[in-house]
């Protein structure tokens, strides 16, 4: 990539939490040090609460602190779901970068609008890392922390937070001040960057962006678009957890069977198809109408080829062994080539297999140890000792 692109790699390397990371020293320059953030990340919000709920179990002899450690939910929250959220900034946020910069490095962007689109990125930039962002970052953190706690009685909670259905247990204070907060706070930082990526490919789509419609990706040439989907899968899998810790929790504490919460994971794919799919969607006028002018361009260049093609070749009367050496039939053979890109030009730049490995697959993978709870163990063993011996 070019000069230009580095420009704009670290485009959406900044927001809620990065900001306050870097100033604890905690992120240093070029070295995002995301394993030691995640297993900090795990020290801060799983360690303590399973501190204090041991500690209380020895302390008060008070069996329902033994709830923390079957406790599903909690787990996949702290242990897969918030290390997930900080290892995708190492897989996502340079790749966002780089497709940021490949606008300006392909010559997509036309001389005119080279202004509107550095104003585009200056824009990002600059809201992204906003003192603002992170301030509203962790006061709705809290907020939203204040509104359960009002709204959900402590005899709604796991025993481990709440012994006596009215107080908080050390832990669940614990959960309530840190834990939580900790969580939201990754989150609404991610759904913050990905409002600011959404925003940018919007104004991005509002150029005269200089699309071929014969491009062989067919799809004028912003295919390298859809390679932000793939960035995504650590947060799919983040979310997967969240609901995957809610349906183990309903299987084993309540009874439930995994169809039972069918509809929860269709809502899940369902919102991060429209997440991380959607904003791809700004580009389906820009290639409608490159495509309407390939069709038409293409089709006369095709056509005239074409008769004139016929005229020579099949109405004379003779072919002799040199006629296979006149380029016209590779030349020929080569316009009806790119003709059929224009033809076959997809109106979004991805494809159904774009989104199931990155999104469907990622989301649905931590929800696998959660069906196999389901199935008796007994069955398990059986099933493997078939296959085995």
């Amino acid at each position: 990539m070019s000069g230009t692109g580095n420009v704009h790699d670290k485009l959406f390397d900044g927001g809620a939490p990065l900001r306050l990371v870097r100033s604890l020293g905690l992120v240093k320059p070029d070295q995002p040090l995301v394993a030691r953030r995640a297993l900090l990340a795990v020290l801060i919000g799983w360690l303590p609460p399973a501190v204090l709920a041991a500690g209380y179990l020895l302390i008060s002899a008070d069996e329902s602190a033994k709830t923390f450690f079957p406790d599903y939910g909690f787990h996949a929250r702290f242990l897969v779901a918030v290390p997930a959220l900080i290892f995708a900034e190492a897989d996502c946020i340079p790749r966002l970068g780089k497709i940021a910069g490949q606008f300006a490095d392909t010559g997509l962007i036309a001389g005119t609008d080279t202004a509107r689109f550095h104003a585009a990125v200056s824009s990002t930039g600059k809201l992204l890392n906003s003192i603002i962002d992170e301030v509203v970052t962790i006061v709705l953190a809290y907020l939203v922390v204040l509104i359960l706690a009002v709204y959900i009685s402590p005899d709604l909670l796991a025993s481990w937070q709440s012994p006596d259905g009215l107080r908080l247990s050390p832990a669940g204070w614990w959960h309530a001040l840190v834990s939580l907060p900790l969580l939201l706070v990754l989150l609404f930082g991610w759904l913050w960057r990905l409002a600011l990526w959404a925003r940018f490919l919007f104004l991005v789509s509002r150029l005269d962006l200089q699309l071929i419609a014969g491009h062989p990706d067919r799809v004028g040439g912003l295919r390298f678009v859809s390679t932000s989907l793939l960035g995504f899968r650590l947060i799919s899998v983040a979310l997967g957890a969240i609901v995957a810790g809610a349906v183990a929790n309903g299987e084993m504490h309540r009874g439930k069977q995994p169809i039972d919460f069918r509809n929860l994971v269709i809502g899940l794919l369902v919102f991060l198809l429209l997440l991380f799919a959607g904003p791809l969607t700004v580009f389906l006028k820009k290639l409608r109408e490159t495509k309407i002018r390939g069709v038409f361009e293409y089709g006369a260049l095709a056509a005239a080829v074409g008769t004139e093609f016929e005229g020579k070749w099949l109405r004379q009367k003779s072919v002799d062994g040199t006629s296979l050496e006149v380029p016209d039939f590779s030349a020929t053979t080569d316009l009806y080539s790119v003709a059929a890109n224009v033809y076959a030009m997809r109106e979004v730049p991805f494809t159904l297999k774009d989104l199931i490995g990155p999104i469907v697959i990622s989301a649905l993978f931590p929800l696998l140890p959660a069906a196999l709870l389901a199935i008796p163990i007994k069955v398990i063993i059986q099933a493997l000792t078939k296959l085995l011996f």
